[in-house]
């Protein structure tokens, strides 16, 4: 695939490349010039692509965060926000992940981020984590992409999971 399209289609991928493609070049030409400090030059472009998984991330831990939210204090005010914030979160996510960035995020990670941003945001109105939460996610990174996916069906999975796990143990959590 030509630079500019993969810079198009798949801008993680493209960084990685080029910043590789300018750090060979820098190694095997450094006569082409004493100027360029071809080292932070490929170091920025890297971080372009960084900063585009960084953001799906964010979006994905966001999400989950929220129905974690709901699942934990189903009778809250804010869930009608919660349920807002999911979807606007989902939205971003699914816009901007592309499929180079599966081999980047680590799902589990993201779960566990998630688990702390909602206890420390349910602590905050004196909610405490219920018993029972998956250390693992009940779901995988493709239901959380698919369309169908949302923040009423995620609250209902997680909701279905805490009530198995806490019928077979005293619970988990990340």
């Amino acid at each position: 695939m030509p630079a500019d399209t993969l810079y198009e289609e798949d801008i993680v991928t493209w960084s990685e490349q080029q910043a590789r493609a300018i750090r060979d070049l820098a190694r095997t030409r450094p006569e082409l010039s004493n100027v360029i400090d071809w080292e932070n030059v490929a170091e920025e472009i890297e971080t372009l692509g960084r900063s585009e998984l960084k953001g799906v991330s964010s979006h994905l831990r966001n999400a989950l965060a929220h129905i974690l939210k709901e699942a934990c204090d189903p009778g809250a005010l804010s869930r009608v926000a919660w349920r807002g914030e999911t979807q606007t979160s989902l939205r971003e996510v699914r816009d901007d992940f592309l499929p180079s960035m599966r081999q980047h995020l680590d799902f589990s990670l993201i779960w566990k981020k998630a688990f702390g941003q909602a206890a420390d945001s349910l602590r905050l109105y004196g909610v405490s984590i219920p018993p029972g939460i998956p250390e693992r996610p009940p779901f995988d990174l493709d239901e959380v992409l698919a369309l169908d996916f949302n923040h009423e069906r995620g609250v209902a999975i997680l909701t279905k999971a805490m009530a198995t796990d806490h019928d077979t143990t005293e619970g988990t959590r990340p």
